[in-house]
Protein backbone atom coordinates (compact mmCIF):
# COMPACT_ATOMS: atom_id res chain seq x y z
CA UNK A 1 0.00 0.00 0.00
CA UNK A 2 2.91 2.32 0.76
CA UNK A 3 4.09 1.98 -2.85
CA UNK A 4 0.63 2.85 -4.19
CA UNK A 5 0.46 5.95 -2.00
CA UNK A 6 3.91 6.94 -3.32
CA UNK A 7 2.48 6.84 -6.85
CA UNK A 8 -0.53 8.98 -5.84
CA UNK A 9 1.65 11.91 -4.78
CA UNK A 10 0.68 15.07 -6.69
CA UNK A 11 4.39 15.74 -7.26
CA UNK A 12 4.64 12.67 -9.47
CA UNK A 13 4.10 12.88 -13.24
CA UNK A 14 0.44 12.49 -14.24
CA UNK A 15 1.04 9.09 -15.84
CA UNK A 16 2.59 7.82 -12.58
CA UNK A 17 -0.41 9.14 -10.63
CA UNK A 18 -2.74 7.42 -13.12
CA UNK A 19 -0.90 4.13 -12.54
CA UNK A 20 -1.30 4.63 -8.77
CA UNK A 21 -5.05 5.24 -9.18
CA UNK A 22 -5.34 2.12 -11.33
CA UNK A 23 -3.53 -0.01 -8.73
CA UNK A 24 -5.52 1.54 -5.88
CA UNK A 25 -8.79 0.52 -7.53
CA UNK A 26 -7.85 -3.08 -6.72
CA UNK A 27 -7.48 -2.40 -2.97
CA UNK A 28 -9.88 -4.40 -0.82
CA UNK A 29 -10.55 -1.46 1.50
CA UNK A 30 -10.67 2.31 1.26
CA UNK A 31 -9.18 2.80 4.74
CA UNK A 32 -5.65 3.67 3.51
CA UNK A 33 -7.15 6.41 1.32
CA UNK A 34 -9.16 8.16 4.06
CA UNK A 35 -7.06 11.33 4.40
CA UNK A 36 -3.74 9.69 5.24
CA UNK A 37 -1.69 11.78 7.66
CA UNK A 38 1.89 10.59 7.77
CA UNK A 39 5.06 12.58 7.22
CA UNK A 40 5.28 11.12 3.69
CA UNK A 41 1.60 10.77 2.71
CA UNK A 42 -0.74 13.58 3.64
CA UNK A 43 -2.40 16.34 1.63
CA UNK A 44 -0.04 15.53 -1.25
CA UNK A 45 -2.10 12.36 -1.96
CA UNK A 46 -5.59 13.47 -0.89
CA UNK A 47 -6.77 14.54 -4.36
CA UNK A 48 -6.03 11.13 -5.81
CA UNK A 49 -7.35 9.33 -2.72
CA UNK A 50 -10.64 11.19 -3.17
CA UNK A 51 -10.83 10.07 -6.82
CA UNK A 52 -10.41 6.44 -5.74
CA UNK A 53 -13.01 6.75 -2.98
CA UNK A 54 -15.52 8.54 -5.22
CA UNK A 55 -15.60 5.52 -7.54
CA UNK A 56 -16.74 3.18 -4.76
CA UNK A 57 -20.30 1.98 -4.29
CA UNK A 58 -22.57 3.25 -1.54
CA UNK A 59 -22.22 -0.14 0.14
CA UNK A 60 -18.44 0.19 0.21
CA UNK A 61 -18.66 3.75 1.58
CA UNK A 62 -21.35 3.15 4.22
CA UNK A 63 -18.99 2.06 7.06
CA UNK A 64 -16.85 5.16 6.51
CA UNK A 65 -19.42 7.93 6.16
CA UNK A 66 -18.26 9.78 9.28
CA UNK A 67 -14.64 9.70 8.08
CA UNK A 68 -15.73 10.93 4.65
CA UNK A 69 -17.74 13.74 6.20
CA UNK A 70 -14.66 14.80 8.17
CA UNK A 71 -13.13 15.63 4.78
CA UNK A 72 -15.68 18.43 4.53
CA UNK A 73 -14.28 20.28 7.55
CA UNK A 74 -12.32 22.47 5.17
CA UNK A 75 -13.36 22.73 1.54
CA UNK A 76 -9.86 23.98 0.70
CA UNK A 77 -8.44 20.55 1.51
CA UNK A 78 -7.39 18.57 -1.56
CA UNK A 79 -10.18 16.22 -2.63
CA UNK A 80 -12.91 17.89 -0.56
CA UNK A 81 -15.09 18.81 -3.55
CA UNK A 82 -14.66 15.36 -5.07
CA UNK A 83 -15.89 13.77 -1.80
CA UNK A 84 -18.72 16.31 -1.55
CA UNK A 85 -19.87 15.52 -5.10
CA UNK A 86 -19.80 11.78 -4.35
CA UNK A 87 -21.76 12.18 -1.10
CA UNK A 88 -24.40 14.24 -2.92
CA UNK A 89 -25.10 11.07 -4.96
CA UNK A 90 -25.23 8.79 -1.93
CA UNK A 91 -28.57 7.00 -2.16
CA UNK A 92 -29.27 5.97 1.46
CA UNK A 93 -30.40 9.32 2.80
CA UNK A 94 -31.14 7.90 6.29
CA UNK A 95 -27.65 6.53 6.89
CA UNK A 96 -26.09 9.71 5.53
CA UNK A 97 -28.28 11.84 7.81
CA UNK A 98 -27.23 9.77 10.83
CA UNK A 99 -23.56 10.21 9.99
CA UNK A 100 -24.06 13.95 9.39
CA UNK A 101 -25.77 14.22 12.77
CA UNK A 102 -22.77 12.60 14.47
CA UNK A 103 -20.43 15.01 12.71
CA UNK A 104 -22.55 18.06 13.48
CA UNK A 105 -22.39 17.15 17.18
CA UNK A 106 -18.59 16.86 16.90
CA UNK A 107 -18.38 20.15 15.01
CA UNK A 108 -20.47 21.94 17.62
CA UNK A 109 -18.30 20.54 20.43
CA UNK A 110 -15.32 22.05 18.67
CA UNK A 111 -17.14 25.27 17.75
CA UNK A 112 -16.46 24.50 14.10
CA UNK A 113 -19.21 26.53 12.45
CA UNK A 114 -17.69 26.16 8.97
CA UNK A 115 -17.92 22.39 9.19
CA UNK A 116 -21.54 22.64 10.43
CA UNK A 117 -22.29 24.88 7.46
CA UNK A 118 -20.61 22.48 5.00
CA UNK A 119 -22.55 19.51 6.42
CA UNK A 120 -25.84 21.39 6.30
CA UNK A 121 -25.19 22.40 2.69
CA UNK A 122 -24.53 18.75 1.82
CA UNK A 123 -27.90 17.69 3.24
CA UNK A 124 -29.69 20.45 1.35
CA UNK A 125 -27.99 19.53 -1.92
CA UNK A 126 -28.42 15.81 -1.33
CA UNK A 127 -32.15 16.06 -0.75
CA UNK A 128 -32.65 18.65 -3.48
Amino acid sequence: MEEILDLLDWNMPSEVQAKGISLAREAKTIVPFLQPLTSKHNKNVWDNCAVIIAEKSDEELRPYLVELLEWLQDMNWPGAFCILDRLKKYADHDSLCKAVSVCIQEAKKGSDEIWVSNLSALLQKQSG
